[in-house]
Protein backbone atom coordinates (compact mmCIF):
# COMPACT_ATOMS: atom_id res chain seq x y z
CA UNK A 1 0.00 0.00 0.00
CA UNK A 2 1.08 3.55 -0.60
CA UNK A 3 1.50 6.15 2.14
CA UNK A 4 -1.40 8.19 0.89
CA UNK A 5 -4.22 10.28 2.24
CA UNK A 6 -7.48 11.11 0.57
CA UNK A 7 -9.10 14.42 1.17
CA UNK A 8 -12.85 13.90 0.87
CA UNK A 9 -13.52 13.70 4.55
CA UNK A 10 -17.06 13.58 5.68
CA UNK A 11 -17.56 11.89 2.29
CA UNK A 12 -15.04 9.15 3.08
CA UNK A 13 -11.33 8.96 2.39
CA UNK A 14 -8.30 7.04 3.52
CA UNK A 15 -5.61 8.72 5.52
CA UNK A 16 -2.03 8.29 4.53
CA UNK A 17 -0.55 4.86 5.01
CA UNK A 18 3.04 4.21 5.80
CA UNK A 19 4.64 1.82 3.39
CA UNK A 20 6.43 0.19 6.28
CA UNK A 21 4.83 -2.26 8.69
CA UNK A 22 2.91 0.18 10.86
CA UNK A 23 -0.10 -0.65 12.99
CA UNK A 24 -3.58 -0.27 11.63
CA UNK A 25 -4.54 2.46 14.11
CA UNK A 26 -2.52 4.87 11.98
CA UNK A 27 -4.80 4.41 9.05
CA UNK A 28 -8.26 5.54 10.13
CA UNK A 29 -10.39 7.35 7.58
CA UNK A 30 -10.15 11.11 7.42
CA UNK A 31 -13.21 13.20 8.19
CA UNK A 32 -12.60 16.80 7.08
CA UNK A 33 -15.27 18.28 4.86
CA UNK A 34 -14.74 19.72 1.42
CA UNK A 35 -17.86 21.74 0.64
CA UNK A 36 -16.67 22.58 -2.87
CA UNK A 37 -16.12 18.95 -3.87
CA UNK A 38 -18.54 17.69 -6.54
CA UNK A 39 -20.88 15.04 -5.06
CA UNK A 40 -19.65 12.43 -7.55
CA UNK A 41 -16.19 12.82 -6.06
CA UNK A 42 -17.51 11.40 -2.79
CA UNK A 43 -18.66 8.33 -4.70
CA UNK A 44 -15.26 8.00 -6.34
CA UNK A 45 -13.59 8.24 -2.95
CA UNK A 46 -15.88 5.56 -1.53
CA UNK A 47 -14.97 3.20 -4.36
CA UNK A 48 -11.32 4.03 -3.83
CA UNK A 49 -11.56 3.18 -0.13
CA UNK A 50 -13.23 -0.10 -1.06
CA UNK A 51 -10.37 -1.01 -3.38
CA UNK A 52 -12.49 -0.77 -6.53
CA UNK A 53 -9.87 1.19 -8.43
CA UNK A 54 -11.36 0.92 -11.92
CA UNK A 55 -14.83 1.97 -10.80
CA UNK A 56 -13.34 4.83 -8.79
CA UNK A 57 -11.43 5.93 -11.86
CA UNK A 58 -14.60 6.02 -13.94
CA UNK A 59 -16.26 8.30 -11.39
CA UNK A 60 -13.23 10.59 -11.21
CA UNK A 61 -13.17 10.90 -14.99
CA UNK A 62 -16.81 12.00 -14.94
CA UNK A 63 -15.91 14.69 -12.41
CA UNK A 64 -12.99 15.86 -14.52
CA UNK A 65 -15.19 16.16 -17.60
CA UNK A 66 -17.02 19.01 -15.85
CA UNK A 67 -14.14 20.22 -13.67
CA UNK A 68 -10.92 19.47 -15.61
CA UNK A 69 -8.67 21.33 -13.17
CA UNK A 70 -10.27 20.22 -9.91
CA UNK A 71 -7.20 19.54 -7.70
CA UNK A 72 -8.85 16.99 -5.43
CA UNK A 73 -10.15 15.00 -8.39
CA UNK A 74 -6.74 15.10 -10.05
CA UNK A 75 -5.08 14.04 -6.82
CA UNK A 76 -7.48 11.15 -6.37
CA UNK A 77 -6.92 10.14 -9.98
CA UNK A 78 -3.19 10.08 -9.23
CA UNK A 79 -3.76 7.83 -6.24
CA UNK A 80 -5.83 5.45 -8.31
CA UNK A 81 -3.21 5.21 -11.03
CA UNK A 82 -0.60 4.54 -8.36
CA UNK A 83 -2.71 1.67 -7.02
CA UNK A 84 -3.14 0.38 -10.58
CA UNK A 85 0.65 0.36 -10.88
CA UNK A 86 0.72 2.99 -13.61
CA UNK A 87 3.34 5.32 -12.11
CA UNK A 88 3.79 7.50 -15.19
CA UNK A 89 0.10 8.38 -15.27
CA UNK A 90 0.09 8.89 -11.51
CA UNK A 91 3.06 11.25 -11.75
CA UNK A 92 1.37 13.27 -14.49
CA UNK A 93 -1.81 13.67 -12.45
CA UNK A 94 0.07 14.70 -9.34
CA UNK A 95 1.81 17.44 -11.32
CA UNK A 96 -1.52 18.67 -12.67
CA UNK A 97 -3.03 18.63 -9.18
CA UNK A 98 -0.12 20.65 -7.83
CA UNK A 99 -0.48 23.18 -10.63
CA UNK A 100 -4.12 23.67 -9.63
CA UNK A 101 -3.39 23.83 -5.90
CA UNK A 102 0.35 24.39 -5.29
CA UNK A 103 -0.04 24.83 -1.53
CA UNK A 104 -2.51 22.03 -0.84
CA UNK A 105 -0.88 20.02 1.98
CA UNK A 106 -2.78 16.78 1.28
CA UNK A 107 -1.77 16.75 -2.37
CA UNK A 108 1.81 17.58 -1.38
CA UNK A 109 1.85 14.79 1.20
CA UNK A 110 0.50 12.16 -1.19
CA UNK A 111 2.79 13.22 -4.01
CA UNK A 112 5.72 13.12 -1.60
CA UNK A 113 5.11 9.54 -0.58
CA UNK A 114 4.53 8.50 -4.18
CA UNK A 115 7.90 10.02 -5.08
CA UNK A 116 9.47 8.28 -2.10
CA UNK A 117 8.13 4.95 -3.37
CA UNK A 118 9.75 5.76 -6.71
CA UNK A 119 13.08 6.43 -5.00
CA UNK A 120 12.99 10.16 -5.78
CA UNK A 121 13.89 11.23 -2.28
CA UNK A 122 14.96 14.90 -2.71
CA UNK A 123 11.76 15.67 -4.65
CA UNK A 124 9.73 13.81 -2.02
CA UNK A 125 11.33 15.75 0.83
CA UNK A 126 10.54 19.06 -0.87
CA UNK A 127 6.86 18.16 -1.03
CA UNK A 128 6.73 16.95 2.55
CA UNK A 129 8.13 20.34 3.47
CA UNK A 130 5.39 22.09 1.47
CA UNK A 131 2.78 20.17 3.46
CA UNK A 132 4.11 20.94 6.94
CA UNK A 133 4.69 24.61 6.10
CA UNK A 134 0.96 25.22 5.75
CA UNK A 135 -0.02 26.92 9.00
CA UNK A 136 -3.59 25.59 9.08
CA UNK A 137 -2.71 22.02 8.13
CA UNK A 138 -4.03 19.80 10.95
CA UNK A 139 -2.11 16.62 10.05
CA UNK A 140 1.47 17.80 10.50
CA UNK A 141 2.25 15.12 13.06
CA UNK A 142 1.40 12.33 10.64
CA UNK A 143 3.17 13.98 7.73
CA UNK A 144 6.34 14.36 9.80
CA UNK A 145 6.08 10.67 10.69
CA UNK A 146 5.65 9.55 7.09
CA UNK A 147 8.48 11.88 6.07
CA UNK A 148 10.63 10.16 8.68
CA UNK A 149 9.73 6.79 7.19
CA UNK A 150 10.74 8.11 3.79
CA UNK A 151 14.04 9.33 5.21
CA UNK A 152 14.55 5.86 6.68
CA UNK A 153 13.87 4.36 3.27
CA UNK A 154 16.45 6.76 1.82
CA UNK A 155 19.01 5.54 4.34
CA UNK A 156 19.18 8.77 6.38
CA UNK A 157 18.46 7.53 9.90
CA UNK A 158 19.62 10.78 11.51
CA UNK A 159 16.97 12.72 9.61
CA UNK A 160 14.38 10.00 10.21
CA UNK A 161 14.99 10.19 13.97
CA UNK A 162 14.69 13.98 13.91
CA UNK A 163 11.42 13.85 11.97
CA UNK A 164 9.90 11.16 14.18
CA UNK A 165 10.67 13.20 17.30
CA UNK A 166 9.23 16.30 15.62
CA UNK A 167 6.11 14.31 14.79
CA UNK A 168 5.63 13.15 18.35
CA UNK A 169 6.01 16.70 19.64
CA UNK A 170 2.78 17.52 17.76
CA UNK A 171 0.84 14.31 18.31
CA UNK A 172 -2.32 14.62 20.43
CA UNK A 173 -3.71 11.09 20.29
CA UNK A 174 -2.21 8.62 22.80
CA UNK A 175 -3.44 5.58 20.85
CA UNK A 176 -1.76 6.78 17.68
CA UNK A 177 1.40 7.69 19.57
CA UNK A 178 1.61 4.20 21.05
CA UNK A 179 1.04 2.54 17.69
CA UNK A 180 3.82 4.61 16.16
CA UNK A 181 6.41 3.90 18.84
CA UNK A 182 5.53 0.20 18.87
CA UNK A 183 6.07 0.15 15.12
CA UNK A 184 9.55 1.58 15.62
CA UNK A 185 10.24 -0.97 18.32
CA UNK A 186 9.14 -3.80 16.05
CA UNK A 187 11.50 -2.56 13.35
CA UNK A 188 14.40 -2.77 15.79
CA UNK A 189 14.72 0.96 16.45
CA UNK A 190 14.52 0.82 20.25
CA UNK A 191 16.45 4.03 20.86
CA UNK A 192 14.32 6.01 18.41
CA UNK A 193 11.15 4.54 19.92
CA UNK A 194 12.24 5.58 23.41
CA UNK A 195 13.10 9.10 22.24
CA UNK A 196 9.79 9.49 20.41
CA UNK A 197 7.78 8.22 23.37
CA UNK A 198 9.64 10.53 25.76
CA UNK A 199 8.85 13.44 23.45
CA UNK A 200 5.17 12.54 23.51
CA UNK A 201 5.11 12.02 27.28
CA UNK A 202 6.30 15.59 27.78
CA UNK A 203 3.02 16.79 26.23
CA UNK A 204 -0.30 17.34 27.99
CA UNK A 205 -1.80 14.55 25.86
CA UNK A 206 0.28 11.92 27.67
CA UNK A 207 -1.56 9.44 29.87
CA UNK A 208 -0.45 7.34 32.86
CA UNK A 209 -0.24 4.38 30.46
CA UNK A 210 2.09 6.09 27.99
CA UNK A 211 4.31 7.45 30.75
CA UNK A 212 4.43 4.05 32.45
CA UNK A 213 5.44 2.42 29.19
CA UNK A 214 8.23 4.96 28.85
CA UNK A 215 9.36 4.18 32.39
CA UNK A 216 9.34 0.43 31.72
CA UNK A 217 11.39 0.84 28.56
CA UNK A 218 13.85 3.12 30.34
CA UNK A 219 14.23 0.58 33.15
CA UNK A 220 14.79 -2.32 30.75
CA UNK A 221 17.39 -0.34 28.83
CA UNK A 222 19.07 1.00 32.00
CA UNK A 223 18.40 4.62 31.06
CA UNK A 224 18.44 6.09 34.54
CA UNK A 225 17.85 9.72 33.53
CA UNK A 226 14.81 8.77 31.44
CA UNK A 227 13.53 6.50 34.21
CA UNK A 228 13.76 9.32 36.75
CA UNK A 229 12.07 11.77 34.36
CA UNK A 230 9.11 9.45 33.81
CA UNK A 231 8.81 8.94 37.55
CA UNK A 232 8.64 12.69 38.06
CA UNK A 233 5.91 12.98 35.44
CA UNK A 234 3.84 10.27 37.13
CA UNK A 235 4.28 11.82 40.56
CA UNK A 236 3.46 15.34 39.45
CA UNK A 237 0.69 14.67 36.95
CA UNK A 238 -0.87 11.37 38.01
CA UNK A 239 -0.14 10.93 41.73
CA UNK A 240 -3.25 8.79 42.29
CA UNK A 241 -2.60 6.44 39.39
CA UNK A 242 -1.83 2.76 39.70
CA UNK A 243 1.18 3.42 37.47
CA UNK A 244 2.73 5.79 40.01
CA UNK A 245 2.12 3.21 42.72
CA UNK A 246 3.83 0.57 40.57
CA UNK A 247 6.73 2.95 39.92
CA UNK A 248 7.21 3.49 43.65
CA UNK A 249 7.27 -0.29 44.20
CA UNK A 250 9.75 -0.74 41.37
CA UNK A 251 7.36 -3.14 39.63
CA UNK A 252 8.68 -2.37 36.17
CA UNK A 253 8.57 -5.96 34.97
CA UNK A 254 4.92 -6.58 35.83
Amino acid sequence: MFGFKCWIQGWGGARHLLAVLMLSTLFACATSTSPLAPPRLALASAYYNDGQWRVALEQVHKVLQDHPKHPTALGLEALIYAQLKEPELAAQRFVLAEHSAPSDPDIAHNHAWFLCEQGQYPAAFRRFEVAVQQSLYPEKAKTYWVWGSCAQKAGDMALARQLWVQSMSQQKDPAVALSWVYSLKQQGHSEQAQQALTQFNALPAATPETIWLGAQWAWREARQDALKLHGQWLAQRFPQSTQWSAYQRGAFND
